[in-house]
């Protein structure tokens, strides 16, 4: 006989969410059964849904530069001609 897992367990095992997991069983692309009231997954069910699932590769997020940093200060910039605290702030070099 199989092993049968929790929610949880198998969650841990795919890495992903136990929410995951159950709309996974939800849409049936994972078999699961109700024992006792508890949802159960069988090992050689999971193994099987581990092999048809291909997990996609991650790659680094890119994000885009911000246009704002590029920009360089200039005495009309209305940073530089607040008024009050931080108001004595100077360029270098000019």
């Amino acid at each position: 006989m199989n092993n049968l897992l929790s929610v949880k367990q198998v969650a841990f095992i795919l890495r992903v969410h136990p929410l995951t997991v159950r709309r996974y069983i939800k849409s049936k692309k994972l078999k699961a059964v109700k024992v006792g009231g508890n949802v159960r997954v069988e090992e050689s069910a999971l193994e099987n849904f581990h092999k048809d699932v291909e997990t996609p590769d991650q790659q680094p997020r890119i994000f885009k530069t911000n246009r704002l940093m590029d920009k360089q200060f200039t005495q009309e910039d209305p940073l530089l001609r607040l008024m009050g605290r931080g108001a004595g702030l100077v360029l270098e070099g000019k």
